[in-house]
């Protein structure tokens, strides 16, 4: 009985392991097909998300501003420059505004592109892959830079010598007003002269008083010894200089001086330091659009007693200031650069740079002033002529027209 008992008890432990295996084998087989299952899930759905992705990716829009030559008007375009067809599901008109698409907007086909005026140019445009376009702040961007580069510099060649006011006789214009003064043992009444072609003018201006804008010919003695352009760099300076004009007999004798020069020596030590203030009236306009501003210069000194360029001390310092407005002022100091041009010639050239971020300008007219305070007390040598060469401007408009130069009958 015990031996029969014992055969049972083994047959019972080899079903039971036969069953625990087919279970396990079942389990581990519907284990390994929900793996596979899940796997096959994964890559489907990864290998969606990789293709959604790369169409993503492939959406490429290009904003260009089609100008005519007005900042705040023209027209805004929207091209699709990527290598798929884009379907357009919202359109943001402003930060707080967004409309469905027309039938128009709705689908951008490769290399089609809408076209708005600048006025009626979306903020941003949703695209059904999810980008989001920015519009409208890079088509004003465009507008203005466009504008700078079309209105305030013309048809100048080069982009630095474009920004050359003088040299494209915008200092000539008839909305010019320029205040000036001199600080310093400077004796007689300053003048501010240019040769613009073959005739010399001058100018004297009041801001209140737009009777005295613009220039006027003067006729300079021919004994006198200015020279148009003293560092021969081809473009003419505006020379601060003294007006020592008599009456003489009954005539009025023309007498100009650079300011370091004495009347009775034809040419003496010079100055030893002055402070030169140039006012520029009205002269340009900041938008809103506006990111920085920058503004650059260019002066020319003639110096005595063979000193050299590190024996004089040159501290410019140049001024935003709105003009129908006071206490709007955004002042910084410049920077310089020094160099000699042979001889006793010496060229002050710097800039300075205005950034919005740091400024937040309010949009209107600007005058700019520049301050130059010129210390040469440390050495032997002095002042005999300071001269501007050139200011420009980049960031805002230039509000002053220039005149074409003139030329002998």
């Amino acid at each position: 009985m015990s031996q029969r008992h014992r055969r049972r008890k083994g047959q019972a432990e080899i079903i039971g392991a036969v069953i625990a295996t087919g279970v396990m084998l079942l389990a581990i087989t519907a284990m390994f097909y929900s793996i596979v299952r899940l796997q096959f899930t994964t890559s489907d759905v990864y290998a969606k998300r990789i293709a959604f992705e790369s169409e993503r990716s492939l959406e490429k829009i290009s904003v260009i501003y089609e100008s005519n030559m007005d900042p705040n008007t023209g027209n805004c375009i929207i091209r699709n420059t990527g290598g798929i067809d884009i379907e357009v599901v919202r359109i943001w008109n402003s930060n707080f505004e967004y409309r469905e698409p027309y039938e128009n907007e709705k689908i951008i086909h490769r290399g089609d592109e809408i076209k708005y005026t600048l006025s009626d140019a979306p903020v941003a445009i949703v695209t059904k892959r999810g980008n989001v376009f920015e519009v409208k702040s890079e088509c004003e961007k465009q507008a203005y830079s466009k504008t700078i580069i079309e209105v305030i510099y013309g048809s100048v060649p080069g982009f630095i010598s474009s920004q050359n006011i003088v040299g494209t006789t915008r200092l000539t214009s008839n909305q010019s007003c320029i205040e000036y003064s001199v600080k310093g043992n400077v004796e007689g009444e300053i003048i501010l002269i240019y040769k613009n072609g073959t005739k010399w003018i001058y100018h004297k201006c009041n801001f209140t008083d737009p009777s005295t804008y613009g220039w006027k010919e003067i006729n300079i003695p021919p004994q006198s010894e200015f020279v148009a352009d003293l560092d021969n760099s081809t473009v003419n300076e505006a020379i601060v200089a003294k007006n020592t004009t008599k009456t003489q007999d009954g005539n009025v004798v023309v007498e100009l001086l650079d300011i370091g020069r004495s009347k009775e020596q034809g040419q003496s030590q010079g100055i030893s330091n002055l402070t030169l203030i140039l006012t520029f009236y009205n002269i340009t306009k900041i938008s809103n659009a506006t990111d920085a501003v920058t503004i650059f210069y260019k002066f020319v000194v003639q110096t005595s007693g063979g000193g050299k360029p590190h024996q004089i001390a040159f501290s410019p310092h140049i001024s935003l200031i709105l003009t129908n407005k006071t206490g709007v002022i955004y002042s910084a100091p410049g920077s310089v650069s020094v160099s000699s041009s042979g001889g006793d010639i010496v060229v002050v050239t710097g800039y300075v740079v205005f950034p919005r971020y740091f400024y937040n300008f309010v949009e209107g007219n600007y005058n700019v002033e520049i301050t130059l305070r010129v210390d040469a007390s440390s050495g032997s040598t002095g002042l005999i002529s300071i001269r501007l060469e050139y200011i420009a401007i980049t960031g805002a408009k230039i509000l002053w027209d220039p005149l074409p130069e003139s030329s002998s009958s």
